[in-house]
């Protein structure tokens, strides 16, 4: 199966799944998740499909696939994996369009100095990253009591711009066990939304075996790796 094929079966997934929860096509993009995978997977979509939008989680493979892809017009990078401070720096060799990934107060300032020293007229987008079903547990991702703090912090940066939420839900077989970990989310995002002027409209949620019922709970952003791109070795 090449990219093209599979692509074309993951996108009338999602126009179907746009079409049982009254959205639009054009309101959700689709993240093709190519961590682990050769450039040559990445402009071979480029080349071939209408993907646009490419996910990475660790900053070196980040970077060096974004120095060997600078001709790569039109294409969109975000970065999907944990983001420690001492990776900041070096991920801002290539600012991403969007980080998913911020869950500290700390991880938002580095990500600010350094914008603000190497891009002083840069506004980076960035997502929260909330923690929601492993409270208890080593997962990444920001406590969702201590969201509001986090949210008055970033918009006090002038070099960063809050966009939405993300989140990873726990890992379930069953995709429908998702859902209410995505609809808390959303709930979340609203009750954001109620008391800010700049409205946050990103909800990145949803990977290749959810990414479904992620829109039909309002996703904007799914991140789908495997059902593009193959398993990775």
């Amino acid at each position: 199966m090449t990219i093209a094929t599979n692509l074309e079966g993951i996108e009338a997934r999602i126009a179907e799944a746009c079409r049982r929860s009254g959205r639009d096509r054009s309101d959700v993009t689709l993240v093709g998740v190519s961590k682990k995978k050769p450039v040559t997977a990445i402009l071979e979509a480029l080349e071939t499909t209408q993907l646009r939008d490419f996910g990475e989680n660790y900053v070196q493979e980040y970077v060096e696939k974004r120095a060997m892809l600078e001709d790569a017009k039109g294409a969109r990078f975000h970065l999907i994996g944990h983001l420690q401070r001492n990776k900041v720096r070096q991920l801002m060799a290539y600012p991403p369009d969007l980080i998913h990934s911020v869950d500290s107060q700390a991880l938002a300032k580095q990500i600010e100095l350094v914008t603000a020293e190497l891009y002083p007229e840069r506004r980076q987008a960035i997502l929260i990253e909330l923690r929601i079903g492993d409270e208890e547990g080593e997962k990444t991702g920001l406590p969702v009591d201590e969201l509001d703090a986090l949210v008055s912090f970033v918009d006090s940066c002038a070099h960063l711009e809050l966009k939405g939420l993300m989140l990873i839900p726990p890992a379930f077989e069953d995709a429908e066990a998702s859902r209410p970990y995505f609809k808390q989310v959303r709930e979340i995002l609203d009750r954001l939304n109620v008391a800010r002027q700049s409205r946050l409209d990103v909800l990145s949620y949803g990977m290749s075996h959810d990414f479904e019922v992620a829109i039909e709970e309002g996703a904007t952003h799914v991140r789908i790796g495997t059902a593009i791109f193959g398993a990775r070795a």
